[in-house]
């Protein structure tokens, strides 16, 4: 109890408060891949609520920015090892880092001022109500997904790919699952003041039970039925190429051979998926590769997909997948990521850092409401719905590019990131967007993690990281609508602002008393 009351004296002081907050943020991690600690998801909520809640409107503010930073210095501490991959200097790769976190990390300063500021303003320092501060931490979710070119890593709700929570994302989405969280991280936050009153209690109880059992009884539940009468072999291909002579040019055709030989241990499988721009060139620069692959295609009977970069009109470039033999389109990336496919304010910064002086840097977005590709496969055409690397990572951009569609491909290069926690934390996320969308994936990458996935997100195949190789299964291809597809996370944020409204009213009623 001594113990207990110096920790509670401890966070009254705003510099330890701050470093406990910091702590705490750089926790995150450990609920997400490859650790899976989901209790996490419910304390450290609670922690950063309890910490912030009752502050002046400056306090809240560096105290949410300190978790905020801790958020990102882990959770995506891989954007220095991106940098270092291309030999940035370690001293400015740690400075760009940190400026990202530091940046990032404004987005919880935020999220913990608001509150203290309505507070203090509207409510004459009244508590808030409870229900505003999951539903403010879900909103941010939502503005992260969408501010500037959007940072959907670490969704609360991702983690819900192991655990009987999975069973809500094809009805709700990811944000669905983020909801059912932290209302209920809220619950027991406030149950702490009112542990020996009935009602709350049971409120709290009821809740959680509620989202596990309906959660589990829905795990199982397919919205979705299958295209084929028997499962279709797939494969995909891992060249393991170097992220630093990806592009040279001088070892094209030892790539190109790489990913020949690892196909021609492929020949029953009728799709092969190779990574992202796992061809480093225009197809027009070498037609005669594209002739040998397009005739073994037809000759196995195959579709083979690629990524590659494509031309547009003039001196417009896409990074993009096209397929041979019996698969058929092209598409071309919508959602491109900042410093890596396309400069902002080119004029500048080309030239300032090698980091942003790299190959194929000069990408053009794809337009919206592209075909889908398709194969044929046992006298019938299947529909894929093409993802790259970071667009995995959007629920509603994969959910429309999922819309009829009976298999998701997705292609990435996760060579940039080395042996950090993306690999496994992005392994993670595309599982979710095969939850959601109730589809098979085939998925491959550069060097890891290349994985086949039936329509629950289960791993059915997977390659090692860091080695050529290949990862082959049989998948049945699906067709349907989940509750998700049809109604995307419109109904999760119409919600949102319904209960935040409510508990605003609720606190200003109080406040006036």
């Amino acid at each position: 109890m001594i113990f207990a009351a110096q920790i509670y004296a401890l966070t009254e002081k705003h510099w330890p408060a701050r470093w406990i907050l910091l702590l705490t943020g750089a926790l995150v991690p450990l609920i997400f891949a490859p650790f899976f600690i989901w209790p996490l998801a419910y304390a450290l909520p609670i922690v950063f609520w309890w910490l912030t809640a009752q502050q002046n409107p400056r306090e809240a503010f560096l105290r949410g920015w300190f978790f905020g930073i801790g958020f990102f210095g882990t959770g995506v501490s891989w954007v220095y090892a991106s940098m270092r991959t291309v030999e940035t200097p370690v001293a400015i790769s740690l400075v760009l880092t940190a400026a990202f976190c530091v940046a990032m990390g404004l987005l919880f300063a935020l999220q913990a001022w608001l509150p203290a500021k309505v507070r203090r303003r509207y409510c004459n320092d009244a508590p808030l109500h409870w229900m505003l501060f999951p539903l403010l931490w879900l909103a941010f979710e939502g503005v992260r997904t969408t501010l500037f070119t959007g940072m959907p890593w670490l969704l609360w709700g991702t983690l819900a790919t192991d655990n009987w929570l999975r069973g809500w994302l094809p009805v709700t989405g990811v944000f669905g699952v983020s909801f059912l969280l932290l209302f209920g991280a809220a619950l027991l936050w406030q149950w702490r003041y009112r542990v020996k009153a009935l009602m709350p209690t049971a409120f709290a109880a009821g809740f959680l039970v509620l989202s596990w059992g309906v959660g589990f009884a829905l795990t199982d539940r397919h919205y979705t039925q299958p295209s084929l009468s028997q499962p279709m072999p797939v494969a995909a291909v891992q060249g393991n190429t170097d992220q630093s002579i990806k592009w040279d040019t001088q070892i094209l055709n030892e790539i190109l051979s790489i990913h020949l030989a690892l196909t021609d241990r492929e020949t029953e499988a009728a799709l092969v998926l190779w990574a992202e721009t796992a061809i480093p060139t225009f197809p027009d620069a070498v037609p005669g590769f594209i002739q040998v692959l397009e005739q073994r295609a037809v000759a196995r009977d195959q579709a083979i997909i690629s990524g590659l970069p494509l031309r547009g009109e003039g001196r417009v470039y896409y990074n993009g997948i096209k397929a041979w033999g019996n698969g058929a389109g092209e598409y071309r990336k919508q959602h491109l990521v900042p410093f890596g496919e396309y400069l902002p304010l080119q004029s500048v910064l080309q030239g300032l850092i090698a980091f942003f002086d790299l190959p194929m840097s000069g990408f053009t977005p794809g337009p919206t409401g592209q075909a889908a590709m398709t194969m044929q496969y046992a006298g019938t055409e299947l529909k894929l719905a093409p993802l790259i690397c970071y667009e995995a990572a959007y629920p509603n951009l994969s959910r429309q590019q999922a819309l009829d569609s009976d298999v998701l491909i997705v292609i990435s290069n996760d060579a940039w990131f080395g042996g950090s926690l993306a690999p496994e934390q992005h392994l993670q996320i595309t599982r979710a967007r095969t939850i959601e969308n109730q589809r098979p994936m085939v998925r491959a990458t550069q060097n890891g993690i290349s994985v086949i996935l039936d329509e629950h997100g289960q791993v059915l195949a997977r390659a090692p990281q860091f080695v050529q190789a290949t990862v082959s299964g049989e998948i049945l291809p699906r067709n349907g609508i989940t509750p998700f597809q049809r109604l995307g996370s419109w109904p999760v944020m119409l919600l949102t602002v319904l209960l935040s409204a409510l508990g605003l009213f609720w606190t200003l009623r109080t406040a006036r008393r």
